[in-house]
């Protein structure tokens, strides 16, 4: 898993949802001040306020504009409406059978036992907000990894004056794995997000908080000191040019029962060599309390030696690891100092050709046992129905 520039800074002010006039406008480049870094500690907490702006991008990228939003000039193109319909009818077909199904098995499996979570780390997320928001809607921080680049917003000028529907048709390829494997494909990502206005993982996050119904408070560029505090860029423009170990993107939102929420999504490669380098960015997983982690599509990775650190990350500071075969091979969690419990679900059978050398008996003998449950739904690079895996591993309960 892994720049047209949005003219204005994005987290400078939230605006209020009566603010009906504020108008989308090119700043010149004189006027961005320095890079800022300011400590998230010294920030005083404020009342949630609507961003209409951010809210409107938001709507758009999900094909989901209301009219008196802004940026009809966008909205009222053919391209727009062709991407728009378009989208729409996968998603409907993808929210009234998927995602049900998801939901079925939350609510039997998941709800109860992680109904006090306050952070989920996904790592090699890449930009898939869907499958967390859905399993774990009860977490109040997510914190998302991958090698993809943040990207900024769509200058929403170029869009209402092009007639080519290239964005949206690069929006609309990049959604494929997502909605038909469950996972995004790290290559393909690799080359979708590169192409002119689509640009980084920002266009698919604020799609799909917008899909979920979620409305958009604000967003800021962000990136971690040497000691895990979180500081805050002037704009996502001004990040792009730096060199920094870790580059991301707060977004915070609000859901549909008016909730406070915040996703983090950080650029980082976690192979060894880099993150021993990246003390800050392990600091700051240190610090997130009531921590759960998940895993889907992760490439084997944390099977291999050189990536220890961010295996060891997990395994030390999770409560709980959710996960299909392609994450923490179950040797690890087996010679742990832990005493690690387990609920396996699905099947498991050989990984496909790609990750063949990635079998594990182990965890073969584990499902052999007949002890896993069933599996309404096909997860992971086995995503076939009845071809998938998934594993709760639980860590003792603390004594108080």
């Amino acid at each position: 898993m892994i720049k047209y520039l949005i003219p204005f800074v994005l987290f400078c002010s939230c605006s209020p949802s009566d603010e009906k006039n504020d108008k989308f406008t090119n700043q010149p480049n004189d006027t961005i001040t320095k890079v800022k870094l300011v400590s998230d500690s010294l920030i005083k907490p404020k009342k949630p306020v609507l961003n209409d702006t951010l809210d409107a991008i938001a709507s758009l990228l999900g094909g989901i504009w209301d009219e008196g939003q802004l940026f009809q000039e966008v909205a009222s193109t053919t391209t727009y409406k062709k991407f728009s319909d378009s989208f729409s009818k996968r998603w409907e077909d993808y929210d009234s059978t998927r995602i049900k199904t998801l939901q079925e098995f939350r609510e039997k499996e998941l709800t109860a036992k992680f109904k006090d979570s306050t952070t989920l780390f996904y790592p090699f997320s890449g930009p898939d907000i869907l499958y967390p928001s859905v399993f774990f809607p009860t977490a109040k921080k997510y914190i998302m990894v991958g090698l993809e680049p943040v990207g900024t917003l769509p200058d929403m000028n170029k869009l209402a004056k092009d007639t080519t529907g290239n964005y949206f048709n690069q929006l609309n390829k990049a959604l494929f794995a997502i909605l038909k494997f469950s996972f995004f494909r790290t290559e393909s990502m690799h080359k979708d997000l590169k192409s002119g206005e689509l640009d980084g993982v920002v266009h698919l996050l604020f799609l799909f908080l917008s899909r979920t119904n979620n409305h958009i408070l604000s967003a800021k560029a962000i990136s971690i000191d040497s000691l895990g505090t979180k500081l805050y860029l002037n704009s996502f423009e001004e990040m792009n040019v730096l060199k920094m170990k870790t580059k991301g993107v707060e977004i915070k939102y609000l859901t549909r029962n008016g909730e406070e929420k915040e996703l983090n999504y950080f650029s980082l490669d976690a192979v060894d060599f880099e993150l021993k380098n990246n003390t800050g960015f392990l600091n700051y997983i240190q610090k997130n309390q009531s921590l759960n982690v998940y895993l889907k599509g992760a490439s084997y990775l944390l099977h291999k030696t050189y990536f220890s650190i961010m295996r060891n990350t997990l395994l030390s500071n999770a409560e709980a690891i959710i996960q299909d075969d392609s994450g923490i091979a179950i040797k690890y969690f087996l010679t742990d100092s832990v005493n690690w419990s387990y609920q396996l679900y699905g099947e498991y059978s050989k990984p496909i050709s790609t990750f063949a050398n990635k079998y594990q008996p182990k965890l073969d003998s584990m499902y052999k046992l007949g002890t896993a449950k069933k599996l309404a739904f096909g997860l992971g690079y086995n995503y076939r129905d009845k071809n998938s895996n998934f594993m709760i591993a639980f860590k003792p309960k603390k004594v108080q």
